[in-house]
């Protein structure tokens, strides 16, 4: 998950956008079961909408919920899928963790598990770099894949100098840091790791020292994860850090119903809530009154996933963390800006 392809499905609203969530086999292609399950809550989505919208648009919705399905049927698979279409936009995201199967009908995407998938499951990035070729890659907890396209690898040509080459390097890695901002660990000898870390300004989390040229992709894998792995804690421990600081500060709010609205006035500066926590709710004057109707045309399937939205289109943060973690304020609470 992209945080810049995150950032464009939270700019989509209007009604009704249609999240599917379900579960699939990492490294492997749809099997049977998978497929019923997926063909089961698209259904599901073209009966909730039969009475809610126009035939025109739910024939639309629900057939580009199932062409994106049949076109990611004969890609290799992940820990999981998102699949999401309204009237204007639609795409089909690929996930690192499991999400809880289901169909999410409401103005905004449902955006929880890929927010989750940005924080906690990090899609991180490894750049191996070298005096002769720099390769980018992508990973999860699992496994690493070398990105392969018109600009990666990048490799220096015999006659190219070293000014030019690493003038070059330079550009490439800034340009990739600026359409994908995750986590990178850089894996190199020093003087490589120097110029790529200091020139190139790459905010690094980690290195692996060494010459990577002719590395397999598990072990570097096996010596970039615990490096990822810590920041991701360590992101986790300032958040609830900064929670603290905020109670002190009188900045600091708790509980489904006050973080809501803060987040809907535009003045949470963090959210920080539990990997599974999620309510679905009506709104009457002003307030959530929580409910087991989730499917009810009234209710809000997860307020929790709102609340995200809400805060990430105001300029705020959120940090999603272990179930139990915040069970003191009731698994979600925030930072206020005032």
């Amino acid at each position: 998950m992209q945080r810049a392809l995150l950032h464009e499905l939270q700019l989509q609203v209007g009604y009704p956008s249609v999240t599917i969530l379900a579960n699939t086999t990492p490294g492997d292609w749809f099997d049977q079961s998978q497929r019923i399950t997926i063909h089961r809550l698209i259904d599901e989505a073209d009966r909730r909408l039969r009475d809610d919208v126009d035939h025109d648009t739910r024939e639309h919705v629900v057939g580009t919920l199932r062409r994106h399905f049949a076109e990611e049927e004969a890609a290799v698979g992940t820990e999981a899928i998102a699949i999401c279409a309204s009237p204007m936009y639609s795409v089909a995201v690929r996930l690192g963790r499991r999400v809880v199967e289901r169909v999410v009908i409401d103005d905004t995407f449902a955006t929880r598990d890929l927010v989750a998938d940005l924080h906690r499951t990090a899609t991180f990035r490894v750049v191996t770099v070298s005096e002769h070729v720099v390769r980018m890659l992508y990973g999860n907890e699992r496994r690493l894949a070398e990105s392969v396209d018109d600009q990666w690898p990048l490799i220096r040509e015999e006659d190219q100098s070293v000014a030019s080459w690493t003038r070059a390097v330079v550009h490439a890695l800034r340009a990739e840091q600026r359409r994908h901002a995750v986590p990178t660990v850089v894996a190199g000898v020093e003087r490589s790791v120097r110029r790529a870390i200091g020139t190139a300004e790459l905010d690094a989390i980690g290195v692996v020292a060494g010459n990577h040229d002719r590395s397999g992709w598990s072990d570097l894998h096996r010596a970039a994860w615990p490096l990822v792995a810590g920041w991701i804690d360590q992101q986790q421990m300032k958040a609830i850090e900064r929670l603290d600081s905020a109670r002190s500060q009188r900045r600091f709010a708790a509980g489904v119903d006050e973080v809501w609205t803060m987040a809907m006035e535009g003045r949470i500066e963090l959210v920080v809530v539990e990997d599974t926590y999620a309510v679905a709710a009506r709104v009457l004057d002003g307030h959530l009154e929580p409910t087991d109707r989730a499917d009810a045309p009234d209710v809000v399937d997860d307020v929790v996933d709102e609340i995200i939205e809400a805060v990430l289109r105001h300029g705020g943060g959120a940090v999603i963390v272990g179930d139990g973690v915040l069970s003191d304020h009731e698994r979600i609470a925030a930072v206020a800006r005032y």
